[in-house]
């Protein structure tokens, strides 16, 4: 049995589609939710330099993130320190090609203002304590960046209408 390969890249911040060319440091989890240990080496803060790193792994399912620091990157913007998280299957002998999205803070700061509104309609938190944070949230959305691609900006009442929808749909089929 053979190790795998995994070919792991970074984004631009807020661009699918590019690879950012700064240092980023690559954590790899276990499925218990640790950092992946094996055979005396800990796969936590590995540098991707130019936004690319080459590992090999034992095979086996893997959460991956990677993290750029904690200070303003080279190109003046404040990012998120973290990508998204990606979970990827690694077989062995194969090589397994991923990519992790940079999402800016903005992006972060809309999809969490929108979570504390769904947190608020399901009882979760109180309403007080919602319309509270979501001001502060959207204090601080009017003085970052707006990306420049949408993605799911500006698109979750189409996406929610499109799911209901769907459901309603689901529904009447399965009667």
């Amino acid at each position: 049995m053979g190790m795998a390969k995994l070919n792991i890249w970074i984004s631009g911040l807020d661009d699918p589609c590019s690879v950012d060319d700064e240092t980023w440091y690559i954590i790899i989890y276990d499925c218990d939710g640790e950092v992946l240990e094996w055979c005396d080496k800990t796969y936590a803060v590995l540098p991707a330099r130019c936004g690319h790193l080459e590992v090999e792994v034992p095979p086996g399912c893997y959460c991956i993130r990677a993290v750029w620091g904690y200070g303003m990157r080279a190109d003046g913007l404040w990012g998120n320190h973290f990508t998204e998280a990606t979970i990827v299957q690694a077989r062995c002998e194969e090589t397994v090609c991923v990519k992790l999205f940079n999402p800016s803070a903005h992006r972060c700061g809309y999809i969490f203002d929108l979570a504390i509104k769904d947190l608020v309609a399901q009882k979760a938190i109180e309403a007080d304590l919602g319309k509270r944070l979501q001001e502060a949230v959207r204090g601080v959305l009017e003085k970052i960046p707006v990306p420049t691609k949408k993605f799911e900006l500006g698109h979750e009442e189409e996406i929610a209408r499109l799911v209901q929808e769907h459901e309603r749909k689901a529904g009447t089929e399965k009667r």
